[in-house]
């Protein structure tokens, strides 16, 4: 490439998704060799990840971007002569974006295939938590708090698509029939070709469940060095799987709530208001300090949109007809209910 004005219109040419892979790796050879890029060109770049970041997960560390790209368009350049470099940051996070919209989440190198162990990235959220990730094949998948999601960096052609789940995940996965979509979430194995999903498998709960909004799931138990297959799920059936004794059971469930926790609505049909606080101290950062333990045997009917954390409370106190009082510490971060065992 001779000069900047033929690399700004390749990289133009890029971002519109018009570029052969010889262009592509001829772009990225440029990237590799430049120790300064100019004012315009990472204004470009700044612009280009700014347009539209409707999707994008900002909560993604600096260092996991960087370990991304790089990873792929630089395993020899010296990272930490460019990670100061404020282009570095917006062409980091820009790759990532631009990679998963079209379709491909490795840039063209010169290894054989096989010759390298492919990289493995994952996501960790914390309490009060939610991230929304795109993942190399265009699936969606929503993070819900305390949860971890472990996947490829990019998933090989002609093989099964494996990540790995602990804690709660809701699914849009790409259609695509040679590549069967596979989500390990314990003993527990989800498989599916494309469709909409919602997997609550928390380390250290008594069951864990699968959810299908659209499509067709199977799944499967792991044990004794086999697979067992459990069931097929369709719209609106809900697997619930007992770790204690293996056992499990399909029921019927509204398709259209089953990932309403995306949007900030909880709904409890009949719960225990022990499953009610575990639910709301991962999603608010907050914990219960509960005086009385019988109190937590009660059960409520209850569905909560966009409300606080304060809201919430107080509804469950006049729903328990004042049973069940609360008080909150002075950083808002700790809630002591107290009270007698109530039922709605």
């Amino acid at each position: 490439m001779n000069t900047n004005e033929e690399t700004k219109k390749l990289f133009k040419l890029y971002l519109e998704g018009n570029t052969t892979p010889e262009q592509e790796e001829e772009l990225f050879s440029y990237i590799r060799g430049q120790e300064e890029i100019d004012e315009y060109f990472e204004e470009l770049t700044a612009t280009a990840w700014n347009e539209d970041n409707s999707w994008r997960d900002d909560s993604l560390s600096a260092k996991v971007e960087l370990q991304s790209v790089w990873s792929k368009i630089a395993e020899e350049e010296d990272l930490r002569k460019k990670a100061n470099s404020s282009w570095l940051k917006y062409a980091a996070s820009f790759i990532l974006v631009c990679a998963a919209a079209l379709g491909w989440y490795s840039v063209k190198t010169e290894t054989k295939e096989g010759s390298q162990q492919i990289a493995l990235m994952t996501k960790i959220t914390k309490r009060g938590e939610r991230v929304k990730l795109l993942l190399p094949d265009s699936s969606v998948v929503y993070l819900n708090a305390v949860s971890k999601l472990s996947f490829p960096q990019h998933f090989e052609k002609g093989k099964t698509r494996e990540i790995h789940l602990e804690g709660e995940a809701f699914f849009e996965v790409k259609s695509d029939a040679s590549r069967p979509f596979i989500v390990h979430s314990g003993n527990l194995q989800t498989r599916v070709l494309g469709t909409s999903f919602n997997i609550d498998a928390y380390p250290g709960s008594q069951h864990f469940s699968v959810s299908v909004r659209t499509g067709k799931v199977g799944v499967s138990a792991s044990g004794e060095g086999k697979l067992t297959h459990l069931s097929f799920l369709t719209p609106g059936k809900n697997l619930v799987y007992k770790l204690r004794d293996s056992s499990y059971a399909v029921n019927e469930t509204k398709a259209a709530d089953l990932n309403s926790w995306t949007e900030n609505r909880f709904i409890f049909k009949n719960e225990l208001l022990s499953v009610i606080l575990t639910r709301l101290e991962r999603s608010y950062n907050v914990s219960f300090n509960v005086k009385n333990e019988k109190m937590l045997k009660s059960r409520f009917n209850a569905t909560f949109h966009n409300k606080n954390i304060k809201q919430i409370i107080e509804q469950l106190h006049i729903m328990s007809s004042g049973k069940i009082h609360y008080e909150f510490n002075v950083h808002k971060t700790i809630i002591t209910l107290w009270g007698e065992e109530a039922n709605d």
